[in-house]
């Protein structure tokens, strides 16, 4: 009896092309690094690599190696990034960092630049639902507040993504099933409301309101 040959939980270059693909869309009709880079030194707070490290699957920095110098593997210059590096970085990924928005090649970008500074929702019954600003970064990135800036297209593509990653990898349903636990905790414990972004599909759906 032929045995159903198991599925590589790293992805392939041909998947992350695909991923790539579906995200193109700009995250608003604007500029958005304008509304912080006056403040960071004419650096958008993303782009700055203290912020927020990049992470890429190992596949992905070598796709993109491929066609162009832009990224390169972060080394940690101190202990609090040796800590950063021992504890987040997976065995399938690598922390990198990029030339600087000077050089930004934005057909050349990772997942971690082009889906920031977003992450997908997973709601009470464990079903992904739309997008949340990643919690790390409130008050750092200006766009938390301005979520109604967000366009609808790049929220539809975005969660498009997020749907066939999660599906794909469990490693990291699980970590964004934690992540949306830990908001709804906060909510519960301080009452104050966080912004889901829905996909167009869901927009409205009265039926969400009890698990979400």
């Amino acid at each position: 009896m032929n045995k159903t040959p198991e599925i590589s939980s790293d992805l392939t270059r041909d998947e992350i092309s695909f991923y790539h693909s579906l995200l193109n869309e700009e995250l608003t009709d604007y500029d958005c690094g304008s509304l912080c880079k006056d403040a960071n030194d004419g650096v958008p707070f993303c782009c700055v690599v203290e912020n927020a490290v990049p992470i890429l699957y190992k596949e992905e920095y070598e796709l993109l190696k491929s066609r162009s110098d832009l990224g390169s593997v972060w080394e940690p210059e101190s202990k609090s990034d040796l800590k950063l590096k021992k504890d987040s970085e997976p065995d399938s990924a690598l922390f990198c960092k990029c030339k600087g928005v000077a050089f930004c090649e934005r057909e050349n970008r990772s997942i971690s630049c082009r889906t920031f500074p977003l992450e997908p929702y997973i709601d009470k019954r464990g079903k992904h639902v739309g997008l949340v600003f990643m919690k790390e970064f409130l008050h750092g990135c200006p766009l938390t507040s301005r979520n109604k800036d967000i366009r609808q297209e790049f929220v539809d593509s975005h969660f498009i993504f997020w749907e066939a990653l999660l599906l794909r990898k469990d490693d990291e349903y699980e970590t964004y099933l934690r992540s949306s636990r830990r908001y709804r905790r906060h909510r519960t414990k301080t009452g104050v409301q966080f912004p889901i972004l829905f996909p167009s599909h869901l927009k409205d759906k009265e039926y969400l309101k009890e698990y979400i």
